[in-house]
């Protein structure tokens, strides 16, 4: 079935209609799911760029809050 079923999609995708209507979508969607891959191996950048413990650990236009956050001077 799963043979059968991969056949079937390979069939369309090289067809006319398939070559028209399928490459926007699949091409969007290798897009969003490697940039989704990336950021779940890489991590979200907030998590480390906000965190500190003083205003060395924060970027040169930020000073550390007392709460333990970086913000904007």
């Amino acid at each position: 079935m799963k043979k059968n079923l991969r056949g079937k999609i390979r069939e369309f995708v090289h067809s006319e209609e398939g070559k028209v209507g399928i490459k926007s979508p699949l091409t969007l969607g290798a897009a969003v799911g490697s940039m989704l891959l990336a950021q779940a191996i890489v991590g979200p950048p907030e998590a480390d760029a906000n965190s500190c413990r003083d205003n060395r650990d924060c970027h040169r236009d930020f000073f550390c809050h007392r709460h333990g956050s970086c913000h904007p001077r």
